[in-house]
């Protein structure tokens, strides 16, 4: 008997295979903490996606009333490349940076930085809150396919500044805020008792497909 034209036979092989077809189903993890942690690209993986967000400075403290500032914001930096499953990533999540302690006037604490070993990625931590008037620097970013700076606060304003795709802008009646995850500033604290608010946490996220 002969296969008619136009059809492929079934009998003896692995259709699916011929097709060229993938039975691996798309795996997030996401990350908050971790320093000179690693990550272990599941079995079946092609591509992996990672996105990194430097943690947000600290806000400020300024209970005598003469002006400050909110704390910068975290880089953002995302890249995308070839995987297999058991390659190994050495990551560090960026700390957010505390605010101002409730004793004295001053400025805050910059973030942290989130990266990776390799491939060679930063996202930078936002800068710390001042008191009086500057800015306080948004975080750098460098090595990926996007690579967003982090939103540099505005002088004598105590809004606390939000992450590029992550965390929004945090202000309150009195400021003391903390950042929103991920990577926002915190604001600062003016004029009442309590500390500047602290910066979040950044973050790592791999995406394998």
């Amino acid at each position: 008997n002969q296969t008619p034209r136009g059809t492929v036979p079934t009998s003896g092989f692995n259709l699916s295979a011929f097709v060229g077809q993938s039975n691996f189903s798309p795996v997030t993890r996401t990350y908050d903490t971790g320093t000179a942690a690693t990550e272990t690209a599941p079995a079946g993986a092609t591509t992996v996606r990672i996105t990194l967000w430097g943690g947000g400075g600290g806000g400020a403290r300024d209970i005598a009333g003469g002006g400050n500032t909110g704390g910068a914001s975290g880089a953002y930096v995302r890249k995308t490349q070839a995987t297999s499953g058991g390659t190994t990533y050495t990551y560090t999540v960026g700390a957010g940076g505390p605010g101002r302690a409730n004793s004295t006037d001053g400025g805050g604490t910059a973030g942290g930085a989130s990266t990776i070993s390799s491939p060679a990625l930063s996202a930078g931590g936002g800068g710390a809150g001042f008191l009086g008037a500057g800015s306080a620097a948004g975080g750098t970013a460098s090595g990926g396919d996007i690579n967003t700076a982090g939103n540099s606060s505005v002088s004598l304003h105590k809004q606390g500044m939000g992450s590029p795709n992550g965390g929004a802008n945090v202000s309150g009646v009195q400021g003391g805020v903390a950042g929103s995850v991920p990577g926002g500033g915190g604001s600062s604290k003016m004029n009442i008792a309590g500390a500047g608010g602290a910066g979040a946490a950044g973050r790592i996220e791999f995406y394998y497909t």
